[in-house]
């Protein structure tokens, strides 16, 4: 299966109305508020539903669900603080919530990678590396991970859920 037989999946979901049953973690991401200046497409599940929009139909399935479920803690996470919108802690709170989910799914298989990509899709923003740097020993290790390749590819899809809203 790749990403774009699961988005035809993820499809079926809502036209039949399961989404909400097999997916209450996702569907909880409406109207849970984002800082505009990082996020002016809207609310959680308007960002997430953008990603998943982005993410290549020939891509793996990890990465369709590591982006379908990267932002799922922002639910229990959010709160306003200093006049915005926060989440400190959501990708782990993300994270926590796969092998649940993928076992709903009949997907265990995927927990362990599916959980590490959620886990770290936050990664890049905390490197603040400046041009003509090198890696330090520990990131250039995390690099070296066998699911990396597939991380930068959440990444992007992630930040492809960026920008002008649509209905969704």
């Amino acid at each position: 299966m790749n990403a774009g037989d699961c988005k035809q999946i993820l499809r079926t979901w809502f036209v039949s109305g399961d989404i909400d049953r097999l997916l209450p973690e996702v569907t909880a991401l409406r109207g849970v508020p984002q800082p505009e200046e990082f996020h002016p497409e809207g609310d959680a599940f308007i960002h997430t539903m953008l990603a998943v929009e982005a993410v290549g139909d020939g891509e793996d399935q990890r990465v369709f669900w590591a982006v379908l479920l990267h932002d799922i803690g922002k639910a229990r996470t959010t709160f306003f603080s200093d006049g915005r919108w926060r989440a400190h802690g959501h990708a782990q709170a993300s994270a926590d919530s796969v092998p649940p989910v993928m076992d709903r799914l009949g997907l265990p298989e995927l927990v362990v990678d599916v959980a590490w990509l959620v886990k770290n899709h936050q990664y890049h923003l905390s490197w603040q590396i400046r041009e003509g740097e090198k890696l330090t020993r520990r990131q250039k290790r995390f690099t070296e991970h066998p699911l990396f390749p597939l991380l930068e590819r959440v990444c992007a899809a992630d930040e492809a859920g960026r920008g002008s809203s649509r209905n969704i």
